[in-house]
């Protein structure tokens, strides 16, 4: 297992680190600033993992939303990075975030689950515009973060909340 604090390279030209544990809201000390930059929340829970509650869902893309009684319910979404971090104080990783950031708008043809394990799945996320990747199991655990400029870690280490090891 990683030792928190460590950056290692992954694979080639592909830098990861393990964060002291924390909530997703240590998100705007970790993401890479760039004002036009997309984030992706990947296979996003709004809620705990097993649980039902009533949520407003379309049962086709071209029908209104209904109120149904629904368990597990979780889908993809990406945001201007701004307006990501105008939610962020609202969201919580009850169920865990993937959330990976992007240059640009993520393809529709792009989906997370079907990179898995795949040996060239950061070569298919650099060619889309990856810039960083955040995986937190669930609020208060360990984050591992993934990215392709070293640097950009070594900042987020050094800036005074994460080096402080109480992170939001």
């Amino acid at each position: 297992m990683p030792t928190t604090n460590e950056i290692t390279e992954t694979a080639p030209g592909v830098f990861g680190v393990l964060l002291e544990p924390c909530s997703c809201q240590v998100l705007p000390f970790v993401l890479v600033s760039d004002p036009r930059s997309i984030v992706w929340l990947v296979a996003y829970h709004p809620h705990h993992i097993v649980e039902w509650i009533d949520l407003p869902l379309p049962l086709t893309a071209d029908a209104p939303a209904e109120i149904l009684r629904a368990r597990l319910p979780s889908f993809d979404v990406q945001f201007p990075i701004a307006s990501f971090l105008e939610r962020l104080p609202r969201m919580h990783a009850r169920a865990g975030m993937l959330a990976v950031q992007m240059e640009r708008p993520v393809p529709d043809t792009l989906t997370f689950n079907k990179l898995g394990s795949d040996p060239h799945r950061h070569a298919v996320l650099k060619q889309n515009g990856w810039l960083l990747s955040f995986d937190l199991p669930h609020d208060g655990e360990h984050a591992w973060v993934e990215c392709p400029d070293r640097a950009h870690l070594e900042r987020v280490l050094a800036s005074p909340v994460i080096a402080s090891g109480n992170l939001p």
